[in-house]
């Protein structure tokens, strides 16, 4: 059985829930990234801020820093969920396997919709495996990007389940809708309804953590 603490708690750069229309941005977008402990691991799920940031908000949250982190995973290849994995000096960095061979082949492309990115940072990141580590399997949850995947554990909460920007908040996933831009938007929604049911815990891309059944 795993632990986890919210490292971040992210949010979206427009939220149409509040009102707000999809052809503005209101804010910088910041990814929700989570700290999971157990079995000897200390995993960074979606790393949002920059090295020394990332240092103060491991040690806030759990009284860790960056050399005690041992793994590093990435749920899809968008930049504002692999913001500095090379701050964890000892940690292997994992992408799903879609997601990195997205980046190999359209790097020039990504790099126009992306252009903070470093290539140095990719020829770090090996595929995710199904298993990741004991007990927390990968979940593949396409719609956001073709191969965006989440992760699977049981937590002393049920089951929690990590799923990037698949939902993008508490309020997209009681509306059952993906955000509006991605890859497959019917994809999308086609993943949040496969979702009813499964978990306990939802952490979502670009928000709070929240107890699936206040909105089944």
């Amino acid at each position: 059985m795993y632990t986890w603490h919210l490292l971040t708690i992210g949010h979206l750069s427009r939220n149409k829930f509040w009102g707000e229309r999809e052809d503005t941005a209101y804010r910088k977008a910041l990814a929700t990234s989570t700290l999971i402990s157990g079995h000897g691991q200390h995993i960074v799920v979606d790393p949002s801020l920059p090295g020394e940031a990332m240092r103060q908000a491991l040690l806030d949250a759990a009284g860790l820093c960056p050399e005690d982190v041992t793994l590093v995973f990435s749920t899809h290849y968008h930049l504002d969920h692999h913001v500095d994995p090379l701050c964890f000096p000892n940690a292997v960095w994992m992408m799903p396997e879609k997601e990195l061979n997205y980046l190999h082949a359209h790097w020039a492309e990504y790099l126009r919709s992306f252009p903070g990115d470093k290539e140095e940072t990719v020829a770090r990141c090996i595929p995710a495996p199904e298993e990741i580590a004991p007990g927390i399997r990968l979940v593949p949850l396409p719609g956001h990007t073709e191969g965006i995947s989440g992760l699977s554990l049981d937590a002393p909460e049920g089951r929690v389940l990590l799923t990037g920007d698949a939902v993008m908040t508490r309020e997209f996933y009681q509306a059952g809708e993906p955000y509006f831009f991605g890859w497959d938007g019917e994809t999308g929604r086609r993943t949040i309804a496969s979702l009813r049911g499964k978990a306990d815990v939802i952490i979502p891309g670009h928000g709070e953590a929240f107890l699936t059944r206040c909105w089944e």
